[in-house]
């Protein structure tokens, strides 16, 4: 990662190789869910790896929000309530 002045800026990160990375990945994705990052080296250069926040849905979003009573899976209006304008 770089600042504003071009300059590297070091973080606090566990460092290895791609055949370290690759034979440990389950260790070291829990490590980068955890927040840490992991620097691998490799002959063309170093990578980050890195966790990133997972998405949301839209009911995971509101919950505690609305309250959702009955099955919304179906439908909300009746048959004769329903007209559509085309």
């Amino acid at each position: 990662m770089l600042d504003i002045n071009k300059s590297v800026i070091h973080l606090d990160c566990v460092t290895t190789n791609v055949r370290t990375f690759l034979r440990n990945f389950a260790s070291f994705k829990t490590k980068a869910r955890r927040g840490e990052a992991v620097r691998i080296k490799d002959g063309d250069g170093e990578y980050l790896f890195t966790a990133v926040a997972g998405r949301k849905s839209l009911l995971g979003a509101a919950k505690g929000k609305i309250d959702i009573h009955g099955d919304i899976t179906g439908p909300t209006l009746k048959n004769d309530a329903w007209k559509p304008s085309v």
